[in-house]
């Protein structure tokens, strides 16, 4: 796991991603109640729930709303606002208030909430990693996982994933990093000066350099919540491990994975160790985000899964 370094950035445990230039409207908003945190979700379409699980952790789920244009039309597509993102916001985050423990069980709550006997989560980098660590919390709530540019089934990733982003960086990427570090230990608004230290060192998500600068001056200040990202980031670095549970389930998965990724692919082979009723597909010439480098081969697969029984 990375450490807080000042400028509170775990925000490199995955999915530093964040596409958006504005919030998106949707068809329909829910709310509930859990642990006396007001946890908000948008939808759109009908059909049973697919669950959008966003990176992070603290990343608002904006960025994932193009994934759903992947998946059939047959289903109600749930935008998840996860505990301490977007209008799902925690008072004084604090070790108290935000752990792995929380947020499985804030997951657990949204089922209830949708009134399902199962969840189908599709998840993205950390929304990957959440998504198995409720599968190994719950096995039997689970209807079917889709784990795209998932972290692993512990924090081992962790040891390389920093240093595959920072090998593909430029001279002026990592100066507009260390600019951004010194300003948060100015004084800078530290939502700020981590959202522009991400959008420094986005680039290294990315095979195709010419994509991740585009994606990167596109990104939208304020979807970035960097104390949700440091307390939680810690608590996974100290008891982070789903193994163990993933043993017992044995409900479709299906994980998907770009080569060119600095998440690694032995991350991906660790997760389809971990459960037996996992399939793996492995993008070429795609980093991090593969429905933005790779679109067809990503809908070749998924169209694959949701066709095959397994997605149904």
């Amino acid at each position: 796991m990375i450490q807080y370094r000042q400028r509170c950035l775990s925000i490199s445990i995955i999915g530093v991603v964040l596409l958006l230039f504005s919030r998106p409207a949707l068809a329909d908003d829910g709310m509930f109640v859990r642990d006396g945190v007001q946890l908000h979700y948008r939808t759109a379409g009908s059909g049973s729930p697919i669950v959008f699980l966003s990176g992070g952790p603290g990343l608002d789920v904006d960025y994932m709303i193009p994934v759903a244009e992947f998946v059939p039309t047959t289903f109600l597509r749930v935008f998840y606002e996860q505990r301490g993102t977007s209008r799902s916001r925690v008072a004084n985050v604090s070790a108290e208030n935000m752990s792995l423990r929380h947020v499985v069980e804030d997951l657990e709550g949204l089922r209830i909430a949708l009134k399902q006997d199962r969840l189908f989560l599709i998840g993205h980098s950390w929304g990957g990693m959440l998504a198995m660590a409720y599968g190994a919390a719950h096995p039997d709530r689970v209807d079917r996982l889709i784990l795209i540019s998932s972290g692993g089934p512990t924090i081992e990733f962790q040891s390389w994933f920093q240093d595959n982003i920072r090998m593909r960086l430029r001279p002026e990427d990592l100066e507009a990093e260390r600019y951004w570090d010194a300003a948060m230990k100015r004084g800078v608004d530290v939502d700020k000066a981590a959202f522009e230290g991400l959008r420094a060192i986005a680039p290294g998500y990315f095979f195709d350099r010419a994509k991740g600068v585009a994606f990167a001056s596109q990104m939208r200040e304020g979807i970035l919540h960097a104390q949700v990202a440091a307390v939680l980031s810690s608590d996974l670095a100290k008891r982070y491990d789903v193994r163990p549970g993933l043993r017992q389930l044995n409900r479709p998965v299906l994980i998907v994975q770009g080569h060119q990724d600095p998440i690694g692919d032995k991350t991906a082979e660790d997760i389809h160790g971990a459960i037996k009723s996992s399939v793996v597909k492995f993008i070429n010439q795609s980093g991090h985000f593969p429905w933005i480098e790779q679109p067809d081969a990503l809908r070749r697969i998924l169209t694959e899964f949701f066709g095959s029984g397994r997605g149904r």
